[in-house]
Formats: C-alpha cells, sequence, structure tokens
C-alpha cells in the first residue's frame, strides 16, 4: 500500500473519530459551535474518501485518447470537495441562528483539547507527506483541516468565555457569533479551494524552481545546447514539461532526433523531478 494511500486512511480514522465526538458532544450539551464544528469535521471525512477515489482514478495509465493520463482528476475532485464544503458553510451559519445557547460544563475543555492535538499531528503528516510526493490531494485535504483545527480552537475560546456568560449575559450570544464565523471560515476555505483547482485545471504554469534548476543543470551536460526555455504544467501528483532547446551549430534530423530521446530519458529517469510526460521543441539558430 502506498505512503499516501496510508496517510488518507489515516486521516479518515482521525477524522470519524473527532467528529462524531464534536457532533454528540454538541447535540448533548446543545452548543451549536461545537456541533457545527463536528459537522466540519465529518466533512473532512467525507471528503477524504472522495479524494481517496480521486487519487485511484488520477494513476491510471495515459491511454490513446488520454496520452498525458488522468492527473487532472485530482483537480476535478478537489472541486467537488470545495462546493460541499461551500454548502457545509452556508447551512452552518443558518443552524447558528436558529440554535438556543446553553451554558457547557468546563470539563469539555479537555475533550476539545485532544481533539487540537488529534488534528495538529494529522496536519503535520499530511503536509509532510503531500510535499514529498508532491500529491494535490494532501496538499488541499491540509488547507481543509487547517481550517477545522482553527474552528476547533475556536470553540475551546467560545467554551471559556461562556463560562461567564452568568455574570454577563451579553456573553451568551458569543455561541451564535462564533459559529457563523466557523460557517464563514468554511465558506473562505471552500472559494480558496474551488478558485486554486480550477485555475490548475485549466493548464496553470507551475513555478517550482527547484525543479526547473536541476533541469537546467542537467541540459548542461549537452554543449549542442546554447539556450533552453522550460515549462512546467502541473497535472495533478505529476508535472508536464515543456521545452525549447536552441542548437548552436546545424545538426541532421537523425541527430536532432536521437538528442531529444536521450534527454527525455535523462530526464524521466531524474524520479525526484515528478516529470511524466515530455515535450521537446527544437530551434536551430543557424538555419
Amino acid at each position: 500500500m502506498k505512503l499516501e494511500t496510508i496517510v488518507l486512511i489515516y486521516s479518515m480514522i482521525n477524522n470519524l473519530v473527532i467528529s462524531l465526538a464534536k457532533i454528540i458532544g454538541g447535540f448533548i450539551l446543545n452548543l451549536s459551535s461545537l456541533f457545527a464544528d463536528g459537522l466540519h469535521t465529518f466533512c473532512d471525512f467525507i471528503t477524504d474518501i472522495i479524494c481517496m477515489i480521486g487519487a485511484k482514478v488520477a494513476k491510471k495509465k495515459p491511454t490513446k485518447y488520454h496520452p498525458f493520463g488522468f492527473g487532472k482528476i485530482e483537480y476535478l475532485t478537489n472541486l467537488f470537495v470545495g462546493i460541499i464544503l461551500f454548502l457545509l458553510g452556508i447551512y452552518i451559519i443558518i443552524h447558528s441562528i436558529k440554535a438556543k445557547t446553553v451554558i457547557p460544563a468546563p470539563s469539555l475543555l479537555w475533550l476539545l483539547i485532544a481533539v487540537v492535538v488529534l488534528k495538529l499531528i494529522a496536519i503535520l503528516i499530511m503536509h509532510n507527506v503531500g510535499e514529498k510526493k508532491h500529491s494535490q490531494l494532501l496538499i488541499t485535504s491540509v488547507e481543509e483541516s487547517k481550517t477545522d483545527l482553527y474552528s476547533s480552537i475556536g470553540v475551546i475560546l467560545i467554551t471559556i468565555i461562556l463560562q461567564f456568560s452568568t455574570k454577563y449575559p451579553i456573553l451568551k450570544h458569543i455561541d451564535m457569533i462564533g459559529t457563523i464565523l466557523i460557517g464563514l471560515m468554511v465558506i473562505k476555505t471552500s472559494l480558496e479551494i474551488i478558485v486554486q483547482n480550477s485555475l490548475a485545471l485549466i493548464g496553470e504554469i507551475e513555478d517550482n524552481k527547484e525543479v526547473i534548476n536541476k533541469i537546467k543543470e542537467y541540459l548542461k551536460c549537452y554543449e549542442e545546447i546554447e539556450g533552453n526555455e522550460i515549462i512546467l504544467i502541473k497535472y495533478g501528483a505529476y508535472y508536464k514539461l515543456q521545452l525549447e532547446l536552441d542548437l548552436n551549430y546545424k545538426m541532421s534530423l537523425r541527430k536532432i532526433t536521437n538528442l531529444e530521446n536521450k534527454i527525455i530519458k535523462g530526464i524521466k529517469k531524474q524520479r525526484s523531478l515528478n516529470i511524466k510526460h515530455i515535450t521537446v521543441y527544437v530551434t536551430n539558430k543557424l538555419d
């Protein structure tokens, strides 16, 4: 089983346990902010399942009609996640207006602190693996989980403030205000996910200087090449490379073809670059 899949399964189990704790706690205590936060975490669980399906489909081998593979399926999956989050944010805001507030027991803070710690650990693991594996799915899941973490911290603050609402009645409204803020935060995250993945789906150029510099260093091995232009296009977890080469003298068609093949094979061998598809354009300045 691949590391990316293992991390997603871990995130799913983590989110399921946390969401049930929040939803049940919010329902029993009639604390709308905790209930809304639980719904947000449960949404994380559902989107993890969607992401896992998307990751599996995205790794399908290229076909005759899809020569560059299915990497962009990740962006479609993330768009769906963004839409779900947007609808959830609206529901949370509507629910907060209708709900009644009850002062929760101070012992609830221990549950919330445990939830924050579990979520923080999951975020750190997903971030490290997502960056290492260039997984857009894990990166998106991290951003979504960060929002969930912030909302959980918000519920902790709301619980603390509500302890003083008996003495200061105006503080009873903090539960509704906090829940609305959680809803707005969810909507903000959803819009960022939708915009980011919509641009990537169109074919956004990736400015990964580390990968570009490694390619340039590799091209220096060929004295025939005088100049180059490198364009990286993100295809989910991997890149498509468009490479334009300027040659410093005339070459036969066979030599040019051999040079192209040698460069393509050499770049693909460097797996750390994560480049699966390469298109080479050659120009000869002496023509």
